[in-house]
């Protein structure tokens, strides 16, 4: 593992943790993000932060439209089909979606709560996993945080993906 550390003005400090198979993960203040990038043949710093900071700006990018995308569909938009879905948000679909909650961010503690915070199900027909967790194509996948989701849970907005989540047939 890699750690970049980008102070600015003596008070504000960027991390940036680089795994040697290509998952970053950025802390900027109170925003944390992960992704994975091919960082195949970098072996410097300086190679490394080439590969990464792309990836970088293309990731918050998708994150700040998923963030807008949750927002609306808080006013009470819906979304009816693929194509209105802005092409900067990766969309996945997730057979068998069932809720789950990532102990790793909320350790436990009696006195809190801790609701449903991700989905986890089968991810299907959208080529190699997105998942930091999941694997290839058919086999489970976790999404990332739940920012909202449809009351008939037919689609969901989560912090790396809007994920549509079809019932059983």
């Amino acid at each position: 593992m890699k750690t970049i550390t980008i102070i600015e003005d003596g008070d504000r400090a960027r991390l940036i943790y680089v795994r040697t198979d290509g998952d970053v993960t950025v802390f900027d203040r109170d925003r944390k993000f992960r992704f994975r990038t091919d960082i195949s043949g970098a072996e410097t710093t300086c190679q490394i932060l080439e590969r990464v900071v792309p990836a970088i700006v293309q990731a918050e990018t998708a994150r700040l439209k998923i963030e807008a995308l949750a927002d609306r569909c808080r006013t009470g938009w819906c979304p009816g089909y693929p194509d209105e879905i802005d092409p900067y948000i990766p969309q996945r679909t997730l057979r068998r979606a069932r809720f789950g909650i990532d102990l790793i961010r909320y350790p436990e503690d009696d006195e809190f709560y801790s609701p449903a915070t991700i989905l986890m199900g089968i991810e299907m027909g959208t080529g190699p996993s997105t998942s930091l967790v999941g694997k290839s194509d058919g086999t489970e996948c976790v999404t990332g945080e739940i920012l909202w989701i449809d009351a008939a849970r037919e689609w969901a907005v989560c912090e790396d993906a809007f994920w549509w989540t079809p019932a059983e047939e």
